[in-house]
């Protein structure tokens, strides 16, 4: 994500260069990256705390003539759940027209309903625990489960654009992260510290010609496999994991939008400028479909900056289902389910504060409804690169041991 960096200075970012082969079905090149020491020592959670955000490095393309998408596109949408895909599924929700957001942490406080608790125990409740901090040789940015031990995250939190096979090192994700002052060890990694097993990102990212300019792209995404913890559990078995969806699940176009395709959207990361990156942030707003430069992007009122890269953009967000009573029902679009990550912003933080991220769905570079179990597009295919491959030449698919779930 393009926003302000921390001016202390210069730090020093390892990268590695790859010799890549991948053993599972891959479309349009992307390829799967191993990690071939998944039992490296962990970060300590002070290093955790030093880190600086990584920064999307592309210039952020003119926004002045952006305006929002009045027609749904040629996919149909659809959600991947726990239970299966789902298509074609519309959203009752409507809303005015703008860009208004709150912002706000994701913190308890002292009082629950329940009584009295500690600071971190919102995050430590579900679907928050599913997002967590991902630090790594550049910084740090944020991801979130979408499979039993599968993540989300934005391209550019695995390489600079355009760097071929030279990438960055050492992703570890700490799910439901809280590292405020005087946070103890059990609040910054209630749930542990996670090795990644294996990782794809696309192939037009790697070489620099993925549809779009500067920082807004098709493709900022990517999905890395988090490995088994030291007790062989999945980590989705311990926090959870969420729906994912695409072609612009759940957005809604009416005289009552203003005839804009909308969506209520929550986004979720971990922001350098607010607390300093050590406490998980939610914006709530409506949000947009636009092309900008010729890719198309998510467009939200947000000041989530540098650090929030790669945290989840949320439709119909809820810790739990109402009893609904009195005929009432949840409308016929209400799994709850990302559908893209934070990839950019304005690099003023008190410019307008607008961001953007690549949409979940089908596009030049992914163009097929279709792609193994997974759903339609970009994000279904990276899964199905990642989940059809093996460890070892002939092995066992991760989707076979049970990862992909």
């Amino acid at each position: 994500m393009r926003k302000c960096k921390r001016g202390s200075g210069v730090r020093s970012i390892a990268v590695v260069a790859l010799s890549i082969s991948g053993a599972g079905a891959v479309h349009a090149d992307d390829q799967v990256i191993h990690n071939t020491n998944p039992a490296a020592p962990r970060m300590s959670m002070s290093n955790v705390l030093a880190l600086d955000p990584v920064v999307n490095v592309l210039l952020a393309p003119d926004t002045s003539s952006v305006v929002p998408n009045t027609d749904a596109g040629p996919y149909v949408p659809g959600v991947k759940t726990q239970s299966g895909i789902v298509s074609n599924a519309r959203t009752r929700a409507y809303g005015d027209f703008g860009v208004p957001y709150t912002t706000g942490r994701v913190q308890d406080g002292n009082q629950s309903a329940g009584g009295t608790t500690t600071a971190n125990y919102l995050s430590t409740t579900y679907p928050y625990r599913a997002i967590g901090k991902l630090t790594f040789s550049a910084g740090y940015c944020t991801a979130s489960l979408i499979r039993r031990s599968v993540i989300v995250t934005a391209a550019h939190c695995i390489q600079t654009f355009g760097s071929g096979s030279s990438i960055f090192s050492g992703w570890q994700f700490i799910p439901g992260h809280y590292g405020a002052s005087g946070a103890t060890s059990a609040q910054s990694a209630p749930y542990g510290t996670w090795a990644w097993g294996a990782l794809v990102r696309p192939s037009a990212w790697a070489n620099g010609t993925d549809t779009g300019s500067g920082s807004a792209r098709n493709n900022d995404i990517a999905v890395i496999l988090i490995a088994k913890n030291a007790s062989n559990q999945f980590i989705g078995d311990i926090t959870g994991y969420l729906n994912y969806g695409w072609n612009n699940y759940s957005f809604i176009s009416s005289a009552k939008t203003g005839n804009l395709q909308t969506a209520a959207v929550t986004t979720l990361g971990y922001p350098q400028l607010l607390d300093g990156g050590a406490i998980m942030q939610r914006t709530d707003g409506p949000t947009y479909t636009t092309t900008v430069s010729g890719a198309a992007q998510l467009w939200q009122g947000s000041n989530l900056t540098s650090g929030a890269s790669g945290g989840p953009w949320i439709v119909n967000f809820r810790a739990r289902d109402a009893a609904l009573a009195g005929g009432a029902v949840a409308g016929n679009s209400s799994n709850l389910a990302i559908i893209g990550v934070t990839s950019w912003g304005s690099s003023d933080p008190n410019a307008p504060k607008d961001n953007y991220a690549s949409q979940f769905g089908q596009n030049t570079q992914y163009p097929n409804a279709t792609y193994g179990n997974y759903g339609s597009g970009n994000i279904a295919s990276l899964l199905n690169s990642l989940c059809t491959d093996a460890a070892t030449a002939g092995g066992p698919t991760y989707a076979s041991q049970g990862y992909c779930d």
